[in-house]
């Protein structure tokens, strides 16, 4: 009898230890499922998302011994108001996606350089600098490129697959940001910002010091149209005028008008039913200021 009591009561102890080991175990799991939710909620919020401010940040050139980059080169309230949009290009060599689109993000530098696009290109994944200054060559490409192989610029944007687009804008804020390609057909939401950002850009050069009070387009409607809109414009002083249609490309494909207009309100009609649908800038410039405008081509 006494042993059938022995008995019974090391089991009685040994289903308690079963059930406090479990509990056990199982409250580690939950703490360690707890703490990896919250390592990676502050991960993802170290990415810049569109709308954060980009603090300034450094790299090597690749191709360049000891020759760094800061990216608040580029911001205006520290340069003398030499301002920019600033596109960051995050790739990797060995990508064959990255390399398709190269020569693409070479066309689209050279063809907005002048407007005030800075283009930088952010890789990791090289070799050595030969193999950067051969990327450069095989893809024609001029615009300068960081050294990143430690994926420190990287991983402030993404932790994703490349490519990687990054726009920011005259204030150091982010405005886009996303991965894969932005050649045709693909691209036309980073062209769209990319214009509207370089509109920015030019009237923030030209408001305070070129624009005349109560100058400019005054508005565009209706605006999305089908197939005509209204350009309403006025002008302080006599001044010769050319109001131009632009795509996202930057390309012109149609001259409004280029002649003297007096002091006051104008407005001129452009029907676009001869043009696909899409996006457009219109553009108003004088010898003494310039202002361009979205528009929306609807059907």
């Amino acid at each position: 009898m006494f042993f059938g009591v022995t008995l019974c009561s090391k089991y009685k102890k040994h289903r308690i230890f079963d059930k406090m080991n479990k509990k056990i175990i199982i409250s580690f799991i939950l703490i360690v499922s707890t703490l990896s939710g919250q390592i990676a909620s502050e991960l993802s919020s170290q990415i810049y998302k569109v709308g954060d401010t980009v603090s300034d940040f450094s790299g090597t050139i690749c191709t360049e011994i000891n020759q760094t980059m800061s990216l608040y080169d580029y911001n205006g309230s520290e340069n003398n108001a030499d301002y920019f949009v600033i596109w960051l290009i995050f790739f990797n060599p060995t990508s064959r996606s990255c390399q398709l689109e190269a020569s693409y993000t070479q066309t689209i530098s050279e063809q907005f350089s002048n407007l005030g696009l800075m283009t930088i290109g952010v890789g990791n994944g090289w070799r050595g600098p030969m193999e950067c200054k051969a990327w450069e060559e095989s893809f024609g490409v001029s615009y300068p490129i960081v050294d990143d192989n430690s994926s420190d610029i990287r991983n402030m944007f993404t932790r994703g697959s490349v490519p990687h687009h990054v726009l920011i804008n005259h204030e150091m804020k982010v405005v886009y940001t996303s991965r894969g390609y932005i050649m045709p057909p693909f691209g036309n939401d980073f062209l769209a910002v990319l214009n509207s950002s370089l509109s920015e850009l030019s009237t923030l050069s030209l408001s305070d010091v070129l624009m005349p009070s109560n100058s400019g387009i005054k508005d565009c409607y209706p605006n999305p149209f089908n197939p005509s809109i209204t350009i309403n414009f006025e002008l302080s002083e006599k001044n010769f005028t050319n109001i131009s249609v632009y795509n996202l490309l930057g390309e012109k494909v149609d001259n409004l008008l280029s002649d003297n207009f007096s002091p006051g309100n104008h407005s001129i009609q452009w029907n676009a039913s001869l043009f696909p649908t899409g996006v457009y800038f219109v553009k108003l410039v004088t010898p003494s200021f310039s202002e361009t405008r979205k528009i929306i081509y609807l059907r």
